[in-house]
C-alpha cells in the first residue's frame, strides 16, 4: 500500500474517531488524559498530544547502568517505534533519549492514545524490560497501524556501520542506535520498509546464507565474500570446505553451525571425495517408551540366552531361564545397570512379573537408568540390527523385494540424519522407538527383513555433501508434499518436491492443488489410477460434529498451541476489529470452521475456526490433523470399512463441507500420513511395475544419490 501521508492521516483519523468512541462510553471519568480529550485541531492535535504527553512522562527515566543492551527499552528506541505515527516524537525525546521506560509511563502512554480500555498495563515506577514494553508494543500496532505498515522480520546483522545494517536480506537503515548489535547474530526486529525502528529481542532461529564464497578456512573461522561484501564468522566444523568454494552457510549465535551444498574449486577433488567411504557410528542408543511415557515404575527383562548385569562395577551372570527384576538391582538415584547377552546375536526381552514376553526381541545392549521419576531405558545397537526391526515394523514384507530395499535405505539415511540431532540427550539416547522417529521393534522380523538390509548394508542418500532427511509416510492422495506441510523453509530441503503419483502420465497429471474448486474436483474423483491407489486411505471421508465437541476442541488447541506455539494464532473480535490475543478465552462457541491457505500439493496448510467472539488459525498438518480428529464421529474408507474410534485425521489433504441438516462437517480426503518423501504403499506399487529400489528412491528424492558408508 501507499504509506505516503495520506495513509498516516487515515490511520491518525481511526484514533481519533476510537478515542471519541471511549469518551462517549466513559464520560463520567475524571482523568487529566481523558480518552475523548482529543483537540478539534484534528490529526496533528492527536500528534502533538502523544508527543507532548510522552515527552513528560520520559523525565522520570532511569539513567542507564552497566546492563544488557537488550535489557530494556531507552526512550530514543521507543521513540523511534512509535515513529510509524509520526517523526515528531524523536525531537519531543530527544533530552531524555537515554532513559528507560517505566510500567507507570507506559501506563500512562497507552492512556495519552486513548487505548487505556483495550491495553491494561499495571505497576508502578519500576523499569519494563524488554519483552513486557514489545508485548504493549505489540498491542498497540494491532489497535493503532491499522494499515500494516510495521512488519516484524527475522534479521542476521552481517555488520553495523554506525545507523547502516547490512543484513541477509539486504541493507537496513536504524531509526535509532540504543544497542550495539552483534555481527553474525540474529534478530526479531520491527521494520517499516527498508528502516528498522527497533528490536524486540536476538533470536534463535538459524539464518542460511547461500552462494557464499569462501576465501579462506583455518580451524576456527571462515573468511567468505556474500553480496559482494568480505565477512568472517567462527566455524569449528568446515569439512569439506576450502578456498574457492562456494556454499550454504548456516548461522547462528555468531557462529556456523552447519555447512551445506558446497561446490569445490577443484572438480577432480570433488570427485575423489564422493568415492571415498565416510565413516559414520556403528550404533544408535534408542530411548524404549513406555507406550508414550518414557519412565517405568518397574522394570523385568529376559535374555534368550546368557547374559550378564553390570551394576557398580560389578558384574552378575544370569541364564535363559531367569527373569531379571530391576527393583531387585537396588537401583540409585543417578545410577544405572547394563543388561548384555553373552553371544552377540542374544536379543533381549521386556517381560512382566512372571517372565512372559511383552515386546519383540532386542539385539544389542539395555542400560536402565533410574532417576527421581522412575526408571528409563535405552538400548544401544548396532545400526544395521536396529534397521532389521524398524523395517520389520514400517513396511510388511508383501509389498515386495525392491520396496523393502527402498525402506533400508531411507531408514538408514534418517536414523543417521536424525541421531546427530541428540534430542534425548539427558536421557543418553539419541531417537525413540515410536512414529516421533522411526517405528522400532513393534513387529517380528522375517527373512525378507533382513535380507534387504543386508543387501543394502552401508547405503545412505546424499545430496551433495548432506545427509538426505529421509522422510516417508503410509499414502498419497496422489500427490507428495514438500516442507510446506510443516511451515518450514522449503529451500533447506531442496530434493523434497511434490510429486505426482499417476500412473497415466498424462499432462494434467502435474496440477497447482492450492485452488479450493480444483481441490475439490480432484479429490472427489473416481477416475484416478496411482501407484498406491491400492490403499483403502487413498481416499476416505470422515464426519465431525465440532460444537457438541466443544471443550475437548479447545482444550486440544490449547494443548498443541503449547507444543507449537510459532504454528497457533487467536484473535478476539473488538466490534468491527479484531486483535490478536494469547489465548481463546472469551471465544464462545464454534460458527464455522473452513481451509484459509493451501498448498499447491492439496495440503491444508491454515485451517480457521471460527468462533462467536473470535477466531484460531492453526498451522502445520500435524496440528490440524490433532484439532479435528478429536471432534471426528465416524471415517469410511475407500475399501468401505467404517471406524467410529478414530480421533485423529489420516491427512491434511482434505476438503470440508457441511451438511446443515445434520449438523456435521464432512471431509473428503486422501491418503494416510504426513505426505512428504517416499510413499510406501507407492514404493510398492512401482516395486510391482518391475522398478528397482534406486529408481524408486530417485522418484522420491529428487537429485539423492546412494553412496556407501561404513
Amino acid at each position: 500500500m501507499d504509506r505516503a501521508a495520506g495513509g498516516t492521516m487515515d490511520r491518525a483519523a481511526k484514533v481519533r474517531q476510537y478515542r471519541k468512541k471511549r469518551r462517549r462510553n466513559y464520560s463520567g471519568r475524571s482523568n487529566s488524559l481523558q480518552a475523548g480529550s482529543v483537540p478539534k485541531a484534528g490529526v496533528f492535535g492527536v500528534i502533538i498530544v502523544l508527543a507532548g504527553v510522552l515527552a513528560v512522562l520520559f523525565w522520570l527515566f532511569h539513567q542507564k547502568n552497566e546492563i544488557s543492551d537488550l535489557t530494556y527499552v531507552t526512550g530514543e528506541e521507543f521513540a523511534s517505534l512509535m515513529s510509524f505515527l509520526t517523526d515528531d516524537f524523536a525531537e519531543e525525546w530527544a533530552d531524555e533519549a537515554d532513559a528507560y521506560i517505566t510500567r507507570s509511563q507506559m501506563k500512562e502512554c497507552v492512556q495519552a492514545a486513548g487505548l487505556f480500555e483495550a491495553v491494561s498495563v499495571t505497576g508502578g515506577n519500576e523499569r519494563m524490560k524488554r519483552p513486557e514494553v514489545m508485548q504493549y508494543y505489540e498491542q498497540m500496532l494491532d489497535l493503532l497501524d491499522l494499515g500494516e505498515s510495521v512488519q516484524k522480520k527475522t534479521l542476521l546483522v552481517l555488520e553495523q556501520d554506525g545507523s547502516s545494517l547490512q543484513t541477509q536480506e539486504g541493507d537496513y537503515d536504524l531509526k535509532a542506535s540504543p544497542v550495539k548489535l552483534k555481527p553474525l547474530y540474529t534478530y526479531q526486529a520491527y521494520c517499516m520498509e527498508q528502516t528498522v525502528l527497533g528490536i524486540e529481542t536476538e533470536s534463535e532461529r538459524t539464518i542460511a546464507l547461500r552462494d557464499v564464497q569462501v576465501q579462506t578456512v583455518t580451524e576456527n573461522e571462515i573468511r567468505f565474500q556474500y553480496q559482494k561484501q568480505e565477512y568472517k564468522v567462527s566455524c569449528k566444523a568446515a569439512g569439506g570446505l576450502s578456498s574457492g568454494s562456494s556454499c550454504t552457510l548456516c548461522i547462528k549465535g555468531g557462529r556456523v553451525t552447519k555447512v551445506k551444498n558446497i561446490q569445490n574449486a577443484d572438480p577432480a577433488a570433488e570427485q575423489k571425495k564422493e568415492q571415498t567411504d565416510e565413516k559414520l557410528p556403528q550404533t544408535v542408543k534408542v530411548l524404549i517408551l513406555n507406550q508414550s511415557d518414557v519412565h517405568y515404575d518397574q522394570v523385568y527383562l529376559k535374555c534368550d540366552g546368557e547374559s550378564k548385569v553390570e551394576l557398580n562395577k560389578k558384574t552378575k551372570k544370569y541364564q535363559a531361564s531367569d527373569t531379571i527384576q530391576i527393583k531387585k538391582l537396588k537401583l540409585k538415584k543417578g545410577s544405572s545397570a547394563v543388561i548384555t547377552p553373552a553371544n552377540q546375536d542374544g536379543r533381549l526381552f521386556l517381560t512382566d512379573k512372571s517372565g512372559s514376553g511383552i515386546s519383540k526381541g532386542y539385539f544389542g545392549s539395555m542400560t536402565v537408568y533410574r532417576d527421581a521419576e522412575g526408571y528409563y531405558i535405552v538400548n544401544k545397537v548396532p545400526v544395521e540390527k536396529y534397521l532389521y526391526s524398524v523395517v520389520a515394523s514400517e513396511m510388511p514384507a508383501s509389498f515386495g523385494t525392491e520396496a523393502l530395499k527402498a525402506q533400508a535405505v531411507c531408514a538408514r539415511s534418517y536414523v543417521y540424519r536424525q541421531t546427530a540431532s541428540e534430542d534425548y540427550r539427558n536421557y543418553h539416547a539419541q531417537i525413540d522407538d515410536s512414529t516421533n522417529y522411526q517405528v522400532y521393534n513393534k513387529s517380528d522380523i522375517s527373512e525378507q527383513d533382513i535380507a534387504a538390509v543386508e543387501e543394502t548394508s552401508g547405503e545412505v542418500m546424499y545430496v551433495q555433501d548432506e545427509i538426505v532427511n529421509a522422510y516417508y509416510f503410509s499414502s498419497s492422495h496422489g500427490y507428495t508434499s514438500s516442507m510446506e506441510i510443516w511451515n518450514q523453509d522449503e529451500d533447506a530441503y531442496p530434493y523434497l518436491k511434490s510429486k505426482s503419483l499417476s500412473i497415466s502420465k498424462q499432462k494434467d497429471s502435474k496440477k497447482d492443488l492450492s485452488d479450493e474448486k480444483v481441490f475439490q474436483d480432484y479429490i472427489t474423483s473416481g477416475k484416478i489410477e496411482t501407484y498406491d491407489s491400492s490403499s483403502r486411505y487413498f481416499r476416505w471421508k470422515a464426519y465431525a460434529e465440532l460444537s457438541g465437541s466443544l471443550n475437548a476442541l479447545k482444550e486440544k488447541i490449547t494443548q498443541r498451541q503449547k507444543i507449537n506455539p510459532d504454528n497457533f494464532r487467536f484473535y478476539l473480535k473488538s466490534g468491527k476489529k479484531q486483535k490478536k490475543v494469547s489465548s481463546m478465552k472469551g471465544f464462545g462457541g464454534v460458527k464455522k470452521m473452513y481451509c484459509s491457505r493451501r498448498g499447491s500439493s492439496g495440503a491444508i496448510l491454515e485451517l480457521t475456526i471460527q468462533f462467536e467472539y473470535g477466531k484460531a488459525v492453526i498451522k502445520s498438518e500435524y496440528n490440524i490433523r490433532s484439532v479435528i480428529g478429536c471432534a471426528m464421529e465416524k471415517i469410511t474408507y475407500a475399501d468401505g470399512t467404517q471406524d467410529t474410534s478414530a480421533r485423529f485425521l489420516p491427512s491434511a489433504y482434505f476438503s470440508i463441507d457441511f451438511n446443515k441438516k445434520s449438523g456435521r462437517y464432512v471431509l473428503s480426503g486422501g491418503g494416510n500420513g504426513h505426505g512428504m518423501g517416499m510413499s510406501q504403499y507407492g514404493a510398492a506399487g512401482m516395486a510391482a511395475q518391475g522398478w528397482n529400489y534406486e529408481e524408486i528412491l530417485k522418484f522420491f528424492y529428487d537429485g539423492a544419490k546412494i553412496r556407501k558408508v561404513s
